[in-house]
């Protein structure tokens, strides 16, 4: 009898020791990155958020902490370019409440780069490190719940979106108007609510499902393998995408050469995110049914290159009047300054905040052009 009542006693015993670790990472937005803290072989460092990416340190800190180069990888960036690159073994990555240990991960060791710079992470905190686990992002509250797999997330299943492809990677299928599938990649890398693939463009323009708004040429998109040549974009507007049974109306969006079409971090401003690794599904809890996401957009992109503003795409209404790389010389009439390349993708260039309209007076190959900048 006592044996038996032992026996008994223990299975008791084993439900509630096989409880789900958790753990709340919090985040900040910088420059439409999402930044978080972890501790890396016991050092705390911040690092971008990036669901649409894979672990990865800097080689500044794998030199740092003597980190080891074990082997490399070959893997496509955000810009769809193929790069081969050494990978590490991290000992421990903790999270800052201390309730989670990754142990033994591999990450890529990235060379240096400017944007690591501006944001102020030395790295990436990719889906690998998820591929068990249970992730839930809130936007309102900026945190991050990991907890392990052992129990699915009572979320109603209405809300439930299972992943498209095979693997880890969140890769979900949206509706771009009627009875047109869309695979889309969730990426919280990704500042836009969409990115559009351009092959994922023509496929859907055939069918009518989007119309082009404008045409541009011009690029400066910087990921790992680089900056990503000038090449001819489109701006696209989309009637209505639907997540589930969410819809998403007058969505606009710009062509670019990614591996997937990103579903991008502005998401998170519609609604809560949970994303089940383990069982590969996508929860995407709406704080409404629908939304307008009408919006106007510049005639030119500029961007900061070498301390001067300069023309990064020019679209159908400016073409012909200046080119990519043209330097802005004045804006409204006043001479413009150095500007530092991390405060402007971080916090824009103030000048151009303070009206609707505004001139500017741009060198070009034929000499000084005055054009209008504003949205359309």
């Amino acid at each position: 009898m006592r044996v038996i009542f032992w026996i008994l006693l223990s299975l008791l015993v084993v439900p509630v020791s096989a409880q789900q670790a958790m753990s709340v990472i919090p985040y900040r937005l910088v420059g439409g990155k999402m930044i978080v803290t972890m501790s890396v072989n016991g050092q705390e460092r911040s690092f971008i958020f990036d669901t649409g990416g894979q672990v990865a340190l800097t080689e500044e800190l794998c030199d740092e902490l003597g980190i080891p180069v074990t082997d490399s990888v070959k893997t496509t960036d955000a810009n769809g370019k193929e790069v081969n690159l050494p990978r590490v073994t991290i000992s421990s990555l903790l999270t800052p409440d201390g309730m989670i240990n990754f142990a033994g991960v591999t990450a890529m060791k990235l060379a240096s780069s400017t944007s690591f710079e501006c944001f102020g992470a030395d790295g990436f905190i990719g889906s690998n490190l998820f591929k068990n686990m249970i992730v839930e992002i809130d936007g309102k509250t900026k945190t991050i719940l990991i907890s392990t797999a052992e129990k699915a997330p009572t979320i109603s299943l209405r809300k439930m979106i299972p992943f498209s492809q095979k693997g880890y990677m969140p890769i979900i299928t949206l509706q771009a108007g009627t009875g047109n599938n869309l695979d889309v990649l969730f990426d919280t890398g990704s500042p836009r609510f969409l990115s559009l693939k351009s092959s994922d463009y023509e496929n859907l323009q055939e069918r009518g499902a989007c119309r082009t708004i404008s045409e541009g040429f011009g690029g400066g998109s910087i990921s790992v393998g680089g900056m990503v040549e000038s090449d001819l974009s489109r701006r696209v507007n989309f009637p209505v995408i639907s997540l589930g049974a969410t819809k998403f109306r007058n969505v606009t969006t710009e062509t670019s050469t990614p591996p997937y079409t990103l579903l991008g971090v502005k998401l998170l401003e519609y609604g809560k995110v949970t994303i089940d690794y383990s069982r590969r599904h996508l929860y995407f809890e709406p704080y409404e049914q629908e939304f307008d996401l009408a919006s106007k957009h510049y005639n030119v992109n500029l961007r900061v290159k070498d301390g001067d503003l300069v023309v990064s795409t020019v679209w159908s209404s400016m073409k012909g009047m200046v080119e990519v790389g043209d330097k802005v010389v004045q804006i409204n009439g006043k001479s413009v300054k150095k500007y530092d390349f991390c405060e402007s993708i971080i916090m824009g260039i103030p000048e151009l905040k303070a009206k609707k309209k505004t001139k500017l007076t741009i060198l070009t190959k034929q000499g000084k052009k005055v054009i209008i900048y504003q949205k359309e």
